[in-house]
């Protein structure tokens, strides 16, 4: 035997493929609604989309394919122009050719535009390359492209609409046995409008669009990457996959400039970079919380109530929980009574808490420097340390089902007790 035989599960595959995914997982998110899922069924995980709520993640196969699509648009350039056909593939720039509307908000980068279509030579023709499988071809020779793929044919009316071309090619593939399928697709300014105005809702909107489904287990709906934040979940309130400005009540799309929004709670435009961010007025809109509706609302907070009668707060009000707590806990513990009066009490923080406290502060290696009911306990401080309670200088605070504890700089804890109730301590750590 001349050659070494290599599982399949390779270390060289298997680091090929985690380069592909390193670099797919760098990629930031569209920031704006794009061409190319215009023509997609659900509106609401269009706007979901559009708001950065929902990235979906591949893994490095899969990222390796989409880039094999890629390349394959060279090789059809190439083709269409051994044939006679003349392509632009890049404008003047050496970039692909951009289309935008709405103020920049609704955008798409074409695969190119032809003159010389051997049906149509007189005609320029926005052209539209794409793979498929077996199954997909098939359908696709069967049906023709507006149904068998009407994202495709909605992103080829979106390009002939914006670029007053009236026809396009669209040039398919069969990845299996390399068999081409080509069709040239006629400008319908019906399904252009209605495309146009379906953008148009989804970005200037801050209520969520109808679901496709009143089912959760309707089939597109299962294997939806927005199924948890459509449907709700027990692991997180917010399910959503980063804060971004878009999802915050205080931001609006406009209409001058290239995809810009402004904030009305600092009153400024809020570039790319500022979106992703987001700051720590973050207040979410109110249809991203799944099966709860607003009760009571002002500038900085809102009250949500569930058909129980229940209530909880979010945004800057004592006892609110910020957006980033909202995507650490789960509904039942925004309702936790304890959790509720530590964060006013305390400012605890319930999420991103990293560090069990009292693991370094056990009684142990402690001093307990008081125990009693929480209406003794800032009193109790003052006679203890000779000023005032103030939550604001504590440097961590961390919050679990049995206590909250919030610890200061001069090596002292606060814990409020679950098991105990309305009992609060305060212990001191003893020096080694």
């Amino acid at each position: 035997m001349t050659t070494i035989p290599v599982p399949e599960d390779s270390e060289v595959v298997k680091r090929i493929y985690a380069s592909y995914k390193a670099r797919g997982d760098a990629e930031p998110p569209r920031s704006y609604l794009g061409a190319s899922i215009i023509g997609h069924s659900c509106e609401r995980y269009l706007w979901y989309t559009f708001r950065g709520c929902v990235s979906e993640r591949f893994e490095g196969r899969m990222i390796r394919l989409f880039e094999t699509g890629d390349e394959e648009e060279i090789r059809f350039v190439r083709d269409l122009r051994s044939i006679g056909v003349k392509v632009h593939d890049r404008d003047f720039a050496g970039d692909q050719f951009a289309v935008s509307a709405l103020g920049g908000h609704c955008s798409g980068h074409m695969d190119g535009c032809a003159l010389g279509i051997p049906e149509a030579p007189a005609t320029w023709h926005v052209i539209e390359f794409k793979t498929h499988n077996d199954k997909s071809f098939a359908k696709l020779k069967k049906d023709g492209v507006e149904k068998a793929k009407p994202q495709h044919y909605a992103q080829m009316q979106i390009y002939m609409g914006l670029t007053k071309m009236t026809r396009a090619l669209y040039l398919a593939k069969n990845k299996n046995d390399d068999s081409l399928y080509s069709a040239r697709v006629r400008f319908d300014k019906s399904a252009f409008d209605a495309l146009m105005s379906r953008a148009e809702r989804i970005i200037f909107c801050n209520s969520l669009p109808e679901r496709i489904s009143e089912r959760e287990d309707y089939y597109e709906c299962g294997w939806c990457a927005a199924h948890k934040l459509c449907w709700g979940c027990k692991e997180s309130s917010l399910p959503i996959a980063s804060r971004n400005c878009r999802q915050c009540c205080h931001a609006t799309p406009e209409l001058d400039g290239v995809a810009r929004w402004s904030c009305a709670k600092h009153r400024r435009s809020l570039s790319e970079s500022d979106q992703s961010q987001a700051c720590s007025e973050h207040l979410c809109l109110p249809g991203l919380v799944t099966g709860w509706e607003p009760s009571d609302a002002s500038n900085d907070w809102i009250e949500f109530r569930n058909d129980e009668g229940k209530t909880w707060l979010h945004g800057k009000i004592g006892g609110g929980f910020s957006a980033l707590e909202l995507m650490t806990l789960p509904f039942d513990k925004l309702l936790n009574p304890l959790l509720a009066t530590a964060k006013e009490t305390l400012a605890a923080v319930a999420a991103g808490c990293s560090d069990d406290i009292l693991s370094r502060y056990s009684e142990d290696h402690c001093n307990i420097a008081w125990t009693g009911p929480k209406e003794n306990f800032l009193q109790e401080w003052r006679n203890l340390y000779a000023e005032s309670y103030d939550h604001g200088k504590s440097i961590q605070t961390c919050c679990n089902l049995d206590y909250i504890a919030a610890e200061f700089p001069n090596a002292v804890v606060v814990i409020e007790w679950k098991n105990k109730i309305n009992t609060m301590e305060i212990r001191e750590l003893i020096p080694f």
